[in-house]
């Protein structure tokens, strides 16, 4: 995990050197600027996941927010340690109690709560609000399309929140926009999903009318355990595996020791003794490519037997 301290910059030097030094450095790249006088080390931030970068950026802000003000939807996703498809946005989400309409400004984007029973937890490092995890589940599976909702509900359904407690959250919204995807995004959810790869490729199978897959499916053999699959279709006898290429290319999803050629050979092993299993007629694969193609992911569904119908609602992406 890397460590992103704040640099202020012209608030310990009146004579406002300071300041001009650290906007030099930005300039040449060798920190980052988040907000006026609010800067990290530029090494430390490419080291950095897109959630700790995120949370960066919250504190940068935080002495320059009323104190009224919520963190939420996608910057309380990143205190919450959700996950998130791509960077976090360059803004930080609040909900500002006095508000009945959006405002949009540099670095914060204040959402209203006017008539919102705000249900909150407190920041530890300085005391702000932040919306619960409940209500940062339903805020993102209202706000934002599925294949950025549903891997964030999924990990939040595994490190606590409630299915129904997140649907009567939505309920007791007085917005309508964005209710009925809510609702897909939650009955999507499934806390058992491997990776947010995962989660947005079964959106995509969702997508294509696939039949709801099983998640995990554990096979064995007379040697023992094969492994888990990420998708297993037992009225078809189909097991379909989301390719992502972080377990092929980042050592933190190796075994320690292990190279990128073990991982693939390991790999292939695992393929062959899943395709000899007495229970199993077909196998494929896909990524990210075929998880946002729908016609590329029904032609490999149909090529292992897998039947696919037609949705209506493919547009609320």
């Amino acid at each position: 995990m890397a460590r992103l301290t704040i640099i202020h910059g012209g608030t310990s030097d009146p004579s406002g050197r300071r300041g001009s030094t650290l906007r030099s450095a930005a300039d040449a790249g060798a920190v980052v600027r988040l907000a006026p006088g609010r800067f990290v080390n530029a090494e430390d931030w490419r080291q950095a996941t897109p959630g700790e970068r995120h949370i960066a950026r919250i504190k940068a802000l935080h002495d320059r927010l009323a104190p009224r003000l919520v963190v939420s939807h996608a910057s309380a996703a990143a205190l919450h340690g959700l996950p998130w498809t791509g960077e976090f946005p360059d803004v930080i989400d609040v909900i500002e109690p006095r508000r009945t309409t959006t405002q949009s400004l540099t670095h914060v984007r204040k959402r209203p709560g006017v008539g919102r029973v705000l249900r909150t937890v407190v920041m530890i490092a300085n005391g702000r609000r932040v919306t619960d995890l409940v209500s940062t589940a339903a805020d993102l599976a209202i706000s934002h399309e599925l294949r950025l909702s549903v891997p964030a509900l999924d990990v939040a359904l595994r490190i606590g929140a409630d299915r129904d407690a997140i649907r009567a959250e939505v309920a007791g919204r007085t917005a309508v926009h964005g209710r009925h995807r809510a609702s897909i995004a939650i009955d999507l959810a499934d806390a058992r999903s491997g990776s947010p790869g995962e989660s947005v490729g079964r959106v995509g199978l969702d997508e294509v009318g696939a039949p709801r897959p099983v998640l995990q499916q554990e096979f064995h053999d007379e040697a023992g355990l094969i492994g888990r699959v990420d998708f297993w279709f037992p009225e078809h006898g189909a097991v379909l595996e989301f390719d992502g290429r972080a377990k092929y290319t980042d050592a933190a999803f190796r075994a320690a020791g292990a190279t990128a050629a073990d991982v693939v050979v390991a790999e292939k092993r695992r393929e062959d003794r899943l395709r000899r299993h007495r229970d199993v007629k077909s196998f494929g694969r896909f990524g990210w490519r075929e998880a946002n193609d729908a016609e590329a992911l029904r032609a490999i569904l149909h090529g292992m037997g897998v039947p696919t119908t037609r949705r209506s609602f493919t547009s609320l992406r």
